[in-house]
C-alpha cells in the first residue's frame, strides 16, 4: 500500500513536470518565431500606396524633322524656282519649345487631360549652310487640347501614350538671291487645324520634380488648307491648297506641314506622392 502510494505520487510527479516542460517549449517557440520589432521607415514607405499627380505641367525643348512637303529638295536645300511653284516649303529642319498642363481626370490618374501652348521655328539654314539661292524661315504658334494615358502614374517611371487636336498660326518670311538687290517676301498668319500624337515617359526625382523624354509627330494642316492671292507684291498666305487648272498662284500648292519632334525637359508635380 505504501509503495503504491509512492508509485502514484511519482506518476503525478513526472506528469507536472512534461506538462510544465511543454508549456514553456511552447512560450519559446512562440517567443521565437514573433515578430516584435519596429519596422524600419523605408519598409514602411514601401507598403504605403502611391498617389498619382493631380496636376503636372511638363516644360519639354525639342528638335524637329520635317516630313512630306515639309523636307524640301535634298532634305534642306533651298530652291527658289520650286518655292516658287509651291512644290514644297523649303525647309525641314528646326527646333521649339512647349508647356503642357496634363490634369488628372480620375483619382488613379491614368486618364489625363492635356492643355498644351508650344513655338516652333524651322529655317532653311538652320542644319546646312544658306543656298546661294536664298532661304526661308516659319514660325508656328500652336495650342492644343488632348486626352493622354498614363500607365503607373503612381510609381516614379510612368510611360504615355496621348492625342491632341492642334490650332497653329503658322508665318515666316523667305528671301531669293537675284542678280541685283535680294527679294524679301513675308509669309502671313495662317490658321490650320491639324492633331498630334505622342508618346514618351517621365521619371520622378521625388514628389515634387521629374524629368519628360519622347517623340511627337504633328500634322499641323490637315483642315483649314488655302491658297489665294495677296494684294502686296512682297507679301503671300501660306498657299497649300491646290489649286484649280489653268489658275495661276504664286507659291501655292497641295502641301503637308508634317513634322516630328524629339523632345526632353523637366516636370513638375502637384498633389503626387512616389511609389517606387
Amino acid at each position: 500500500m505504501r509503495i503504491r502510494t509512492i508509485y502514484i505520487l511519482l506518476l503525478i510527479f513526472s506528469c507536472t513536470v512534461i506538462l510544465r516542460s511543454q508549456d514553456v517549449t511552447s512560450k519559446v517557440s512562440s517567443k521565437d518565431t514573433a515578430y516584435n520589432s519596429i519596422a524600419t521607415t523605408k519598409i514602411l514607405n514601401m507598403l504605403k500606396n502611391g498617389k498619382a499627380p493631380k496636376v503636372t505641367l511638363q516644360l519639354s525643348f525639342n528638335y524637329n524633322i520635317g516630313h512630306l512637303d515639309l523636307a524640301a529638295n535634298e532634305n534642306t536645300y533651298f530652291r527658289k524656282d520650286d518655292f516658287i511653284s509651291g512644290a514644297n516649303f523649303g525647309t525641314r529642319y528646326g527646333y521649339g519649345a512647349s508647356l503642357t498642363g496634363k490634369i488628372s481626370l480620375h483619382k488613379a490618374g491614368n486618364v489625363r487631360l492635356n492643355v498644351t501652348a508650344g513655338y516652333n521655328r524651322f529655317l532653311s539654314n538652320f542644319v546646312i549652310s544658306e543656298s546661294p539661292e536664298g532661304k526661308v524661315g516659319y514660325n508656328v504658334f500652336s495650342g492644343g487640347l488632348g486626352i493622354e494615358n498614363n500607365f503607373t502614374p503612381q510609381k516614379k517611371f510612368k510611360p504615355y501614350i496621348g492625342f491632341e487636336l492642334v490650332a497653329s498660326l503658322i508665318s515666316g518670311n523667305a528671301i531669293f538671291a537675284t542678280d541685283t538687290t535680294d527679294f524679301e517676301l513675308k509669309i502671313k498668319n495662317s490658321l490650320r487645324f491639324g492633331a498630334t500624337i505622342n508618346l514618351g515617359f517621365e521619371y520622378a526625382f521625388n514628389n515634387k520634380v521629374g524629368m519628360n523624354l519622347g517623340y511627337k509627330l504633328t500634322h499641323a494642316n490637315i483642315l483649314g488648307k488655302k491658297s489665294q492671292v495677296s494684294s502686296v507684291l512682297n507679301e503671300t498666305y501660306l498657299n497649300d491648297d491646290k489649286i484649280s487648272a489653268g489658275e495661276s498662284i504664286q507659291y501655292a500648292g497641295w502641301k503637308q506641314f508634317l513634322y516630328s519632334s524629339f523632345y526632353a525637359g523637366v516636370n513638375f508635380y502637384f498633389g503626387m506622392k512616389n511609389k517606387k
